[in-house]
């Protein structure tokens, strides 16, 4: 795709393809924006053009897949005009009716589908979960943390000794923002040369490549708490226990003491939570570690049984 190519002269001309390869050409900007803003050591940037990159390959996955879609974009922007024109019913140039009066007769104005319906529709078209999977990775916790004005986001300006500070924390890991602009310039590029009937192997494996290695914001914030809080001690405490827990099931049957080794994985786990020291109430925590458990023992009986059903010698030679 040229980005000197010239653009439909005649609107009627202009296709949902048309609308995608203007996404990529913005999604690379936005991408070389991200490294940028990364390189020089501007996270918070970094992590709200990141966003803002994935809602551009979002939108132009989106005006691949549907097929109203550039009339859809038409009359968003008829329905968004009368707020930007705002200022000149304020001067008093224009009353606000006769703006809305003229914008109207562009036709009727609709709302675009909000970011999380686009991302479904494309996943149910294609049958595939990449775009969905990095929107709940990234995109969402990006938007509570960096974008939104949440009580996630005015947290982050608390230390872990309770102290106000200016500068926020940072949840995300320094190289994640680039990450998801890098997976997102291969997903649409990806989309793009399918379109058109040209090779994706590469787009693919670009894309897929990066979105590995995109870490969600919360798995970051909680490790980074668990590093602040944790003293070495705690750590070695922490992991003597779980040696005496996997020792403790490794020695039993399932059909024995059931009652013990769930009470002996309960105290590993409530023990976690103690030296963590979170500011969660329990109700919240106690259905987590209940699942947790149930699905621990379940894990280990069938591993037990898998073993137990192995002819003799057999795990022997696997092992030589």
């Amino acid at each position: 795709m040229a980005s000197r190519a010239l653009w439909p002269q005649n609107e009627a001309a202009v296709t949902g393809l048309d609308y995608a390869r203007l996404a990529l050409l913005r999604l690379l900007w936005l991408q070389q924006q991200t490294r940028r803003a990364v390189r020089t050591g501007q996270r918070e940037s970094a992590a709200l053009v990141a966003r803002t990159a994935m809602e551009t390959c979002i939108l132009g996955l989106w005006c691949l897949r549907d097929p109203d879609a550039v009339r859809k974009l038409r009359m968003s922007e008829v329905r968004a005009a009368p707020a930007m024109l705002t200022f000149l019913s304020i001067t008093g140039i224009l009353p606000q009716e006769l703006i809305k009066q003229a914008i109207y007769a562009l036709g009727e104005p609709e709302k675009l589908p909000d970011v999380r319906s686009m991302t479904s529709k494309i996943d149910a078209k294609t049958g595939a979960t990449l775009a969905i999977h990095l929107y709940d990775l990234a995109y969402r916790p990006a938007s509570q943390y960096f974008t939104h004005a949440t009580s996630s986001a005015l947290l982050r300006h608390v230390t872990t000794e309770r102290r106000r500070t200016i500068r926020p924390s940072n949840p995300w890991v320094r190289r994640a923002p680039v990450r998801l602009a890098d997976a997102c310039v291969g997903l649409l590029a990806g989309a793009i040369a399918n379109q058109v009937g040209a090779s994706t192997e590469l787009f693919a494996h670009y894309g897929e490549d990066h979105a590995r290695r995109v870490l969600p914001p919360l798995l970051v914030t909680i490790g980074k708490a668990m590093v602040t809080t944790l003293s070495f001690a705690d750590v070695l405490g922490l992991w003597r226990q779980a040696l005496e827990v996997k020792k403790h099931l490794s020695r039993s049957r399932p059909d024995e003491a059931p009652a013990e080794r769930e009470a002996c994985l309960r105290a590993l786990y409530d023990m976690v939570i103690t030296r963590l020291d979170l500011d969660v109430p329990s109700e919240a925590i106690q259905p987590i570690i209940d699942y947790i458990v149930v699905k621990v023992l379940v894990q280990w009986d069938a591993e037990f049984v898998s073993r137990s059903s192995t002819p003799s010698g057999v795990g022997d030679v696997a092992e030589a």
